[in-house]
């Protein structure tokens, strides 16, 4: 009988490397997986790559590669269980569904592996339009789901026209009245029906403008397309007749989740309902 497990066991250590990945959703760095392994099974650096590199090519973990942009020893990779970028993403979301944040608390709120690269996983959400960038106020600089309020930066600006309209003899309603004919004479036209060639195009660029890599087949995650398109898509529905409709005629790949039990009804919603017992969580663009 063994006294203690046994590090050549590779079942137990490829094991208990899922498990650490588990409790740390967000993923780690190789260092950091090793260190947070039980000491008995704390094998050679060489020999925890080698069941990384097999978990990897079985589909069993994910790796994302920081881009090296500095020209200095790149950062090390970091290894989850699903796909890191949509997981981030939905970190700051989270986030922010609770109040407009600085970059610098969304960083407290992330661990440091991730928070070093939080401008690589905020980007496509900033150029997407799902997180805003606020204007500067009172030295800030806050990032929300939500548009800007105006009245937070204009209310004075307001203040002011009124009070110059009250000095030239006009009521406040008269002010009231003008201003609102001037909006109604800048509501924007019937919105535009698109034609399917149209819509196919639209969301491929939207693809693309999230995720650069989509126009090489990249996966994009579902519910952050959604997002991106919730005004061409205002309804579920529709968004996901037309993502079903393009690979009916193979012009994108789907991909689903592979633990639907797991997923919350928020995350199924988000998704399109695979109607085999799962849903599809990403999308792709087929290369001819």
């Amino acid at each position: 009988m063994k006294s203690r497990a046994d590090p050549s066991d590779f079942e137990e250590l490829d094991d208990l490397i899922l498990k650490v990945l588990a409790r740390n959703r967000l993923g780690l760095t190789t260092a950091k997986i090793r260190q947070d392994l039980p000491p008995a099974y704390r094998s050679s650096p060489k020999q925890l790559h080698a069941r990384l590199d097999d978990l990897l090519a079985k589909g069993r973990i994910y790796v994302w590669h920081p881009p090296d942009k500095t020209g200095r020893k790149p950062a090390p990779p970091i290894l989850s269980l699903e796909q890191l970028e949509p997981l981030v993403s939905n970190r700051i979301l989270e986030l922010l569904k609770l109040q407009a944040l600085p970059p610098a608390e969304i960083k407290k709120q992330l661990p440091a592996h991730i928070a070093r690269h939080l401008p690589l996983f905020l980007d496509p959400l900033l150029g997407s339009r799902i997180v805003k960038r606020h204007p500067p106020l009172k030295g800030k600089r806050l990032l929300s789901l939500l548009d800007p309020d105006p009245g937070a930066y204009l209310m004075g600006e307001l203040k002011r026209l009124f009070e110059k309209g009250a000095k030239l003899g006009f009521s406040m309603e008269a002010i009231r009245q003008s201003a609102q004919r001037y909006l109604t004479d800048q509501q924007p036209s019937k919105e535009t029906v698109h034609s399917p060639a149209e819509i196919e195009s639209i969301i491929f660029k939207v693809m693309i403008s999230l995720k650069p890599a989509a126009a090489r087949g990249a996966l994009v995650y579902i519910p952050d397309l959604r997002r991106a398109l919730r005004e061409v898509f205002p309804e579920k529905d529709s968004f996901d007749r037309a993502i079903l409709h393009l690979a009916e005629l193979e012009k994108v790949q789907l991909q689903s989740h592979s633990l639907a039990a797991e997923l919350t009804e928020a995350e199924k919603t988000a998704m399109i309902d695979n109607g085999r017992g799962s849903y599809f969580m990403a999308v792709g663009i087929r290369m001819e």
